[in-house]
């Protein structure tokens, strides 16, 4: 057997092919999945806002049945929860004349047996005309405000507005004007959420969330603790916004969600119960 030359050269080892990304690989790679995800932020949000607010409008829809229902037994409407614990404030009693503390509080949700808060864990806010809907009619007399007890002829005090165009403006868009949406005598009560932004409201742990911003006039109405309430359609915020009639600005955000108690709906569900007169 031959020996190899020893004097003879080595055979050089094959080149080895070289793995991995380059920086300018990475660097495409990075910047497509920036805008993939980018892309993906804003359909995720906008999907979570709307299952959110579903999910609070299912709530209210259950308080606002179990309003009806406490009425049809008790005779009349509850007080509202003002120290956050779920129940009305004060316990009601004929001795005690059954006056409410406040006319505006949080929804007294253990009384009425439903969920205490909205999708954002706050309790919702709940105004009443008190006593012409939570003290119940001493007589079959329809007596109205005069005596201030529940009766058919009990009248509401509420205010609900909305936003959109003058219908007596024909061929002129106002999107900002503002028109009643529901008139105030037939509002026996009202259920607020105050939304993701959470302003104006309390969490059901009893800690107020962020104050409404000086801009925001349409969500401070319905955090303001009167008799006036705002109700429109949802709007992310925006720079230069004014809740007011110029249609120079666009209108502040708003997410709260209101629903109010009929007079109407809720006279009617008693007459049939026998409640009323």
């Amino acid at each position: 057997m031959m020996k190899s030359c020893p004097s003879c050269p080595e055979p050089s080892a094959p080149a080895r092919r070289q793995h991995g990304f380059t920086l300018l690989e990475m660097a495409i790679v990075v910047f497509i999945v920036g805008m993939l995800t980018a892309g993906l932020i804003g359909p995720v949000q906008v999907q979570l806002e709307a299952r959110d607010r579903r999910k609070t409008l299912d709530v209210m829809a259950q308080a606002s049945e179990a309003l009806y229902g406490y009425a049809l037994t008790h005779r009349r409407l509850p007080c509202p929860d003002t120290n956050g614990d779920g129940m009305a404030d004060p316990q009601f009693t004929i001795a005690s004349g059954g006056d409410c503390d406040n006319e505006s509080g949080f929804l007294p949700w253990a009384e009425l047996g439903v969920d205490g808060g909205d999708a954002w864990g706050n309790h919702l806010t709940y105004r009443v005309r008190e006593r012409q809907f939570t003290f119940p009619a001493q007589n079959s007399t329809c007596d109205g405000n005069s005596t201030d007890e529940f009766d058919l002829c009990s009248q509401g005090n509420i205010d609900i507005e909305t936003r959109g165009d003058d219908a007596g403006t024909a061929g002129v868009t106002e999107g900002k004007f503002k028109f009643p949406a529901a008139t105030p005598d037939n509002v026996a009560a009202v259920l607020v959420s105050h939304g993701r932004n959470g302003y104006g409201a309390t969490g059901l742990d009893n800690v107020p969330r962020g104050a409404v911003p000086t801009e925001n006039g349409d969500e401070e109405e319905n955090a303001d603790g009167d008799a006036e309430f705002v109700s429109r359609a949802y709007s992310q915020a925006q720079d230069g916004c004014a809740d007011d009639s110029s249609e120079g600005s666009p209108l502040c955000e708003f997410d709260d969600l209101v629903l109010p108690i009929s007079r109407s709906l809720l006279v009617s569900r008693m007459v049939s119960a026998g409640q009323l007169p």
